[in-house]
């Protein structure tokens, strides 16, 4: 069977603000003054590959910041990896679950249909 789904080599990483300017005026005097904002870079995902095949299931599970959602998003093309390739072969649904209120929080899911 042909894959669906093909994470390879996908690596994706965001740009945490510890300390964003409060105002329009706050953020003109740090750029006039030449102040660097105190940020960090932050891995979510790193050299993960992936391929899953028509007719299997996936389960991802794993603790806060662990790039779950970052899967997903990438798979339903909301995000492009930094670096990698992702390539699906269907038509996918944005990812749901992780926004609304009561538990369980932990559950994601999005919807995939095969090509034709």
């Amino acid at each position: 069977m042909a894959p669906i789904i093909t994470l390879d080599r996908v690596s994706k990483h965001f740009v945490l603000q510890h300390h964003r300017a409060r105002s329009f005026q706050d953020a003109m005097v740090a750029l006039v003054k030449k102040q660097r904002s105190d940020s960090e870079l932050f891995w979510a995902l790193r050299d993960v590959t992936l391929q899953l095949d028509e007719g299997e299931a996936l389960g991802i599970i794993g603790r806060n910041g662990s790039g779950k959602s970052t899967i997903l998003k990438l798979i339903s093309r909301i995000l492009e990896p930094n670096s990698g390739r992702v390539v699906v072969n269907g038509k996918v649904s944005a990812p749901i679950g992780s926004d609304f209120p009561g538990p369980p929080k932990e559950i994601l899911g999005f919807g995939l249909w095969p090509a034709k």
